[in-house]
């Protein structure tokens, strides 16, 4: 607790020195010497009012709008920077993000707010975290409704770069400021590759296809983005994506799970399969909660045509000693063959808010998951 203190009070120090370094000048005087890789740039940053090395920071600009930055403090620790022009967010405001690495590791962090427009999230040497984003290609941050995607090529370079440009100043002063930039060959070497898929587990836990899907970066990012419009688009209360820890083991190919107060859920990308359908898939889905049911089992499946689409539908509903729930699935064709897969399991009870507003019936709860999830598929 000490530790992550120190880390935030001295990324405290450099507020208003990270906001000139990636805004223009203010309080701060730099860049000194030079980084730039694969669209990174950056240098050492002094405080203006004190004339101390302070920093080494590098950002990129993305037509999203934002502007992304990597901080290198003067005792080696670490942190990313976000700056949107379409912020308004509040000194000392709490700011959840969630972090994904090649659509594989996710993570709920909680920035902290430093200005109107720009949210600060320490990165220690030690965590996973650190680990995660060094060895990524892509990063994807869901934050306040939006989603927005970074190509990470280059971090295998910048990190060292950032790190030489600390080392250096700390070591010389600014008198040693030059192109920080580090070779290839010695920027720890290669990149590690993303760890191959590991071959699904055999489980009875409700939505598991019988053949496991591959588990590939480009199939996690699409998941996640529709997962990230359905829980907006079905007003959830509360709702979040669940980071690598949290969501089912199972749940390891192309899939995203989330949770709201009242309901849990998942989307998942089914790819191609041949001679399989989108009954078939639901028939597999209730086929795994039947195993998985320990009392009483009901459920169903059929077949609809939304909009010149056929969309699959399937219902299971378990009664036993550990819970009571409805699951209910919707399937999807897929503009580039397969399926997409939706899951919202709520319990037995009406679904509703509560505190005085009114229960939705599960027909009106189950005609707005139909809908969010169908308008959440990019057409």
């Amino acid at each position: 607790m000490t530790v992550r203190r120190t880390i935030l009070g001295t990324i405290l120090s450099l507020v208003v020195l990270t906001i000139a370094a990636l805004n223009g000048p203010a309080h701060a005087k730099g860049p000194y010497g030079s980084i730039s890789v694969a669209g990174w740039s950056g240098g050492a940053y002094t405080d203006d009012s004190t004339g101390k090395f302070s920093s080494c920071i590098a950002s990129a600009s993305y037509k999203s709008g934002i502007n992304f930055g990597v901080l290198a403090l003067p005792t080696f620790n670490w942190a990313l920077a976000f700056i949107h022009p379409g912020w308004s967010l509040s000194q000392g405001q709490k700011f959840p993000i969630v972090l994904s690495f090649d659509g594989r590791n996710s993570y709920n962090v909680e920035g902290s707010v430093w200005s109107a427009n720009m949210v600060v999230v320490p990165m220690p040497n030690d965590s996973s975290l650190i680990k995660a984003f060094r060895a990524a290609r892509t990063m994807s941050a869901f934050a306040q409704g939006n989603l927005f995607q970074f190509d990470l090529n280059g971090t295998s370079v910048l990190l060292p770069s950032l790190a030489n440009c600390v080392r250096m100043i700390n070591a010389g002063g600014l008198a040693a400021a030059t192109n920080f930039t580090a070779q290839p060959s010695a920027a720890s070497a290669q990149r590690p590759a993303p760890p191959p898929a590991a071959a699904a587990p055999a489980s009875t836990a409700s939505v598991q296809p019988s053949r496991p899907s591959e588990d590939s970066p480009e199939l996690q990012l699409e998941a996640m983005q529709i997962a990230s419009n359905f829980i907006l688009k079905a007003a959830l209360a509360h709702p979040a994506i669940l980071g690598g820890g949290e969501r089912p083991v199972w749940l390891t190919a192309g899939g995203v799970a989330w949770k709201a107060d009242n309901a849990t859920g998942f989307v998942r990308i089914v790819p191609p399969q041949r001679n399989v359908d989108g009954l078939e898939v639901a028939a597999t889905i209730i086929g795994n909660d039947a195993r998985d049911c320990k009392g009483k089992f009901i459920s169903a499946r059929n077949s609809e045509l939304v909009d010149s689409a056929v969309v699959f539908r399937g219902m299971s509903s378990c009664e036993d000693s550990e819970k009571s729930d409805i699951a209910e699935y919707f399937i999807f064709p897929r503009k580039t063959g397969g399926f997409i897969l939706f899951s919202v399991i709520t319990p037995t009870k009406p679904v509703g808010g509560g505190g005085g507003q009114q229960l939705q019936t599960r027909e009106e709860a189950n005609a707005n998951f139909r809908k969010a999830a169908y308008t959440s598929i990019g057409k």
